[in-house]
């Protein structure tokens, strides 16, 4: 799996703002203390100490910045998750914009989520989740094929089983071959699809705790079912009105964004 050479504030960027002000106060400490205390004694390095001393409010400042733009950029994830309607709007993400909103979901079912900077758009691991004490890898791919074949799926394994990760997810926005499905079910790892991960993002929305993060409500012949037009979670109302008052049906959680209908 290839890897794109990033900077470190790309990677503090799509981390937690918290570790840029950890870094910040750890940087001052080293610049105003620890530096001008070991060249104090050198009479010809005691210039150095007095540059890192004075620079050292500059420095701290870089990363406090760098913080700021990343609890900024979470606020931005956050509502751009929130605004999502529909299957499609999801397939018109960046594949930056995708990662992130696939951690965003997985962040709002109790996993903690670290974005991976250091991998490109074309492959590698994107996100490490911990829950539990347990790890798992997330591969994200925005692809516009039609199916995801197999092969994507065996080199995940691979990362995973040479790993001390418990599983891992593939999401995509489009869908599987069957040979990729068969595969992911003797491993340890689940596949999420585009209908899937818009449901997923609807079901992340609603105010109660989910009673197990990895389970895919869509399996169980009595859950909810997803929108026609748009993939979204459908909801159970009732007609007040019409013809049809008091009967109920399901209609689209993304109304009235979206007006997708079906019978109970």
């Amino acid at each position: 799996m290839s890897k794109r050479r990033e900077s470190l504030a790309d990677v503090l960027l799509v981390l937690p703002w918290w570790i840029s002000v950890v870094v910040a106060a750890t940087v001052y400490a080293l610049f105003a203390f620890a530096l001008p205390h070991y060249f104090a004694g050198e009479q010809n390095m005691a210039g150095i100490g007095m540059v890192s001393k004075n620079s050292a409010a500059l420095f701290a400042g870089l990363f406090l910045l760098i913080g700021l733009l990343s609890f900024i950029r979470a606020l931005v994830i956050k509502r751009k998750f929130n605004d999502l309607a529909c299957l499609e709007q999801v397939r018109q993400l960046s594949w930056r914009q995708f990662e992130s909103i696939v951690g965003e979901a997985f962040r709002r079912r109790g996993y903690v989520v670290i974005e991976n900077a250091v991998d490109g758009q074309d492959g590698g691991i994107d996100l490490v989740l911990r829950k539990d004490g347990a790890k798992y890898y997330v591969q994200c791919k925005q692809w516009k094929q039609a199916k995801v074949g197999v092969r994507p799926i065996r080199e995940l394994y691979g990362v995973i089983a040479a790993s001390d990760a418990s599983g891992g997810f593939f999401v995509v926005s489009g869908e599987y071959t069957n040979e990729a499905r068969d595969f992911a079910r003797k491993s340890e790892i689940e596949l999420i699809d585009g209908p899937a991960l818009a449901e997923m993002i609807a079901l992340a929305r609603e105010p109660e705790p989910f009673m197990d993060p990895t389970r895919r409500r869509r399996e169980s012949p009595t859950v909810d079912p997803a929108c026609a037009l748009c993939g979204g979670a459908m909801v159970l109302r009732k007609a007040t009105r019409g013809p049809h008052a008091g009967l109920s049906f399901w209609g689209c959680g993304s109304y009235p964004r979206c007006r997708g209908t079906k019978p109970a």
